[in-house]
């Protein structure tokens, strides 16, 4: 299924190559404006990066922790800001929800049994990502660039504060850096641009409740992948 997808996505973006390389150019004043605007549509695949305490064995009855992945959605409204010839700023305001699982290896104190213990984690954030954009020289239709830049993300749906032990918690507020690569083709009214874009959270959102299951954390960290597309 994932190797049909590519495929299907390498044969589009070869389509939309050829077609911007051919004919009249569309847009030939589009990167002399200052100022841009559009939006980002997006599937993003949200991760933990955890970090277990040095010594695990020293916490009785706890083996192991592991993050599953499940896709979620971007939804970014964008504004640009030439700075140079090639060199734009953005800033990208948007939501994004996501969907993970932690699963914990662990012995079940009810019933003295090893079993694996699953928290969902479902987060809702208003995201305020800055970033820089890289373009190469403009071929007709087409061009290539690189983005780099840090985010803020605050999640709406964060539990934090709650005192229900059966909920694993992180912290709402967090900090990443982002960088990615994408492609401009230019149509006649609009320019569009297929991305990627990795993110590395570099904030502990690991909240210490003094529940069992966050014993064998020493760090919590967020790591995504957002595959998405943008219109201005």
């Amino acid at each position: 299924m994932r190797k049909s997808f590519f495929i299907a996505a390498l044969a589009l973006i070869t389509s939309f190559s050829t077609f911007a390389q051919r004919g009249l150019e569309n847009l030939p004043h589009y990167n002399d404006k200052r100022v841009h605007f559009g939006f980002l549509l997006g599937f993003n695949f949200y991760d933990f990066h955890v970090q277990e305490i040095e010594n695990l064995a020293s916490v009785p009855g706890y083996f192991s922790v592991r993050s599953t992945v499940n896709p979620g959605y971007n939804i970014n409204i964008i504004a640009s800001l030439k700075l140079a010839r090639y060199l734009d700023i953005r800033f990208l305001p948007g939501f994004a929800s996501s969907n993970r699982v932690l699963t914990f290896d662990v012995i079940s104190p009810n019933t003295g049994e090893r079993v694996e213990v699953p928290r969902e984690i479902i987060t809702s954030a208003l995201e305020f990502p800055l970033e820089f954009k890289y373009r190469s020289k403009r071929m007709n239709n087409f061009g290539m660039y690189v983005v780099g830049g840090a985010k803020y993300n605050k999640d709406l749906a964060s539990k934090e504060d709650s005192e229900d032990d059966s909920i694993f918690k992180i912290a709402s507020d967090e900090m990443f850096y982002e960088f990615g690569f994408g492609l401009d083709f230019y149509f006649e009214y609009f320019k569009f641009s297929p991305q990627i874009k990795a993110s590395f959270g570099f904030t502990d959102i690991l909240v210490e409740d003094g529940t069992f299951l966050i014993e064998g954390i020493h760090r919590l960290e967020t790591r995504s992948i957002l595959l998405c597309l943008t219109f201005e």
